[in-house]
């Protein structure tokens, strides 16, 4: 974690945190969000980027919550500078509660392309190469991921199977040889049975 030690001055030269935006002097504000709530002061964080910087700092800061505490020194809980860290914006992920439109458990149907791609290699176990809303799409993408991970040096063909419990549609993929060999690389596609 960078963190940027200013003084007191050099935020108030800046306009931190009151008058931001201002000319080319001035910070530029990029967040400011109220965090919390002491007795008689507002917490805030403030995300800024200084006019010497192309790197955006975060800070907190207090305010009074009624006019009787105006004048308040927002760094009060700081000594002679008040530490800024370096930070950057990403996307996060949350969790929130959200009403019930779906049923609790939904059927696989509801949730996952029906096409997937399988790849078997010697009868160890089955590892999924992907999902696919089409044969097409299920197969272009098992076809490409075999060339990714071997030399192909036969013609590739697609053969019908049996297909196991819960599928109503299953192909190997087959690589035809010159020499009249064909080998089959243990990739097949499978359609989920509705």
């Amino acid at each position: 974690m960078t963190t940027r030690h200013f003084t007191r001055e050099q935020l108030d030269a800046i306009g931190v945190p009151f008058e931001l935006d201002g000319d080319d002097t001035c910070a530029t504000e990029l967040s400011d969000e109220l965090i919390g709530t002491e007795r008689w002061t507002k917490v805030h964080r403030l995300v800024f980027r200084a006019p010497d910087s192309e790197a955006a700092y975060q800070v907190t800061y207090e305010v009074g919550s009624t006019e009787h505490q105006d004048g308040i020194d927002p760094w009060h809980r700081h000594g002679k500078t008040v530490p800024a860290v370096e930070v950057e914006e990403r996307p996060v992920v949350t969790k929130q509660w959200r009403s019930v439109d779906a049923p609790a458990d939904p059927d696989l149907n509801l949730v996952l392309p029906a096409w997937e791609a399988m790849y078997e290699p010697g009868n160890v176990s089955d590892y999924l190469i992907g999902y696919a809303n089409s044969e097409a799409g299920a197969k272009g993408a098992a076809e490409a991921w075999l060339r990714s991970q071997a030399e192909v040096t036969g013609r590739l063909e697609w053969q019908p199977q049996n297909p196991p419990d819960g599928y109503d549609t299953e192909a190997e993929l087959i690589e035809r040889h010159t020499d009249g060999i064909d080998t089959g690389p243990g990739i097949t596609v499978r359609h989920r049975a509705v």
